[in-house]
This record gives structure tokens, C-alpha cells and sequence, in this order.
């Protein structure tokens, strides 16, 4: 007769072999599984935190930095490509595992601020208490924006970065990049220049990478499902390149946010 211990191998053998997780699977910090294809949680990261793990979006109130893409005139080719995306992506395998999201909300961020379900040291302004209601820390962080004198050429020239998305990046992101060593500088500075006038810095504020968030994922990918996310995003990666080798985007603009359907501009940094 088998071990105790050999039926326990085989029934877990069996186990690993019905639920493929996706290489996608979000690591948390300090976790070394990333990469493996091993996830780290029963649903990705955002699950529980921005979507409801049926895919309806969560209440999420914050503030941010972003660039909204422009929808009209001759700056408007990529917001174009990304809808057209946006009506093919139901098609795909992986579409039930993620969330879409409105077209309208489609945005670059230039810099995080702080949101309600993260007051903590570091994503959250230094000097204004953890407990202060968000609603008062919107108001705060407009005031200092306020003052704040962008000095930063207009428009920020950004564009695709053809890279294969890592280990632990859920669908679907369109990555950028600054459009040369002179554009990078500017965005770097930039984004110093804010966290120091609000007192946020982020572990990964050397670290962020640009990007345009189309969905997020709410379920792991089975193999299968990755290939098919993979294949379509590299399509569409080339498809936007060729539309707009260069995404042009105007002034920064403060936003609040009650979840990440909309993201409503209080003004232009100027």
C-alpha cells in the first residue's frame, strides 16, 4: 500500500497539474516566487483592492497626476488605435479574466498621489496625519499644486516600449517610453520635483515605468490564455507604433478619483 506521504505527492501532483497559473503571477514585495509560475495569492494583486473578484470595480477614493490621452484633433491617432483595441479585446480567451476599462479614463500618470486604502509612509504625504479624511487630503495636495510651477516643456513625448511584458505584469498594460535620453530627464525631474512638493515617494519612484492601463486582471491566466494575451499584445503594440510612433501628451493634470473608471481633472498644472 502507498505511504501517507505518497498519496499526499500525488493528490498535490494532481492539483498542480488541473490549476495553471499564469507567469504573470503578482508577486508582493519581499516575495521571491515571481517569475516561476507559481502564484502568490489566490487572485492577482488589484483583486479584493480596485475590482471585486467578480470584475465589478471598488470604490478606490485617491488623487493623482496623469495625462489623459487626447481624444480629438491631430494628437488623437493613439486614443484611436486603443479603442479599436478596446472593441477587439472581448474576443480574445483572456478577456474573461480581466476588467476593461472606459475608454474615457485612458491616461498616462505622471505621478502617484495618495489614495485612501494606502496610508502608509512613503504613499502618503509626510505631514498630514494617516487618519486625515481623503477628501481633505485632495484638498491639501490641490493646494500645494497649486503653487506648484510645472517648468517643463509641453508636450511630453512618449512611445511604445516593444519589450515582452515581465513575470509579473497583468494584462493589459501599453508600457512607454520617453522618447529620448533628453525626454527621460525632464519626466525624472519632473516627478522629483512633485514628490518632493508632496511628500510622497514611492519604493519604486526610481524604478516606475510609464504606461497606459487598458484592464486589469481579476483571475490568473491558464497557459493557454497567456499565449493568446502575449499574441494579441504584441499585435497591438505594433499596430500603435504605426498609428503614432510618438503618443504627444499635454500638461499634467490633477485629478480625484473615487475608483478607476474615472479619473476627474481638478485643473492643469501650469
Amino acid at each position: 500500500m502507498p505511504t501517507t506521504d505518497t498519496n499526499r505527492r500525488t493528490l498535490l501532483g494532481l492539483m498542480g497539474a488541473t490549476v495553471l497559473m499564469s507567469p504573470h503571477a503578482q508577486a508582493q514585495p519581499g516575495d521571491g516566487a515571481a517569475g516561476r509560475g507559481v502564484a502568490t495569492s489566490k487572485r492577482p494583486h488589484d483583486v479584493g483592492r480596485k475590482f471585486w473578484p467578480d470584475g465589478r470595480v471598488k470604490p478606490f477614493p485617491g488623487n493623482t497626476i496623469v495625462c489623459h490621452l487626447p481624444q480629438q484633433g491631430e494628437n488623437a491617432e493613439a486614443f484611436g488605435t486603443l479603442l479599436d483595441i478596446y472593441r477587439e479585446a472581448p474576443a480574445h480567451a483572456f478577456s474573461h479574466k480581466i476588467t476593461l476599462l472606459p475608454p474615457s479614463s485612458y491616461h498616462m500618470t505622471v505621478f502617484g498621489g495618495a489614495n485612501d486604502a494606502e496610508r502608509k509612509p512613503g504613499l502618503w504625504p509626510a505631514t498630514i496625519p494617516l487618519d486625515a479624511p481623503i477628501e481633505e487630503c485632495d484638498r491639501l495636495l490641490g493646494d500645494r499644486l497649486r503653487a506648484f510651477t510645472l517648468d517643463c516643456a509641453l508636450p511630453l513625448r512618449m512611445m511604445v516600449d516593444p519589450a515582452e511584458p515581465g513575470a509579473n505584469e497583468g494584462p493589459l498594460t501599453m508600457r512607454l517610453l520617453p522618447a529620448d535620453a533628453a525626454e527621460d530627464r525632464k519626466l525624472r525631474r519632473l516627478r522629483d520635483r512633485l514628490s518632493a512638493c508632496l511628500e510622497i515617494r514611492a519604493p519604486d519612484h526610481d524604478r516606475y515605468h510609464f504606461h497606459i492601463t487598458l484592464a486589469y486582471q481579476i483571475d490568473w491566466l491558464t497557459v493557454q490564455e497567456d499565449q493568446d494575451y502575449r499574441s494579441a499584445l504584441r499585435a497591438w503594440k505594433t499596430r500603435l507604433r504605426q498609428a503614432s510612433p510618438l503618443i504627444l501628451l499635454g500638461a499634467p493634470e490633477y485629478c480625484v478619483m473615487t475608483d478607476m473608471f474615472a479619473f476627474n481633472r481638478q485643473f492643469f498644472l501650469a
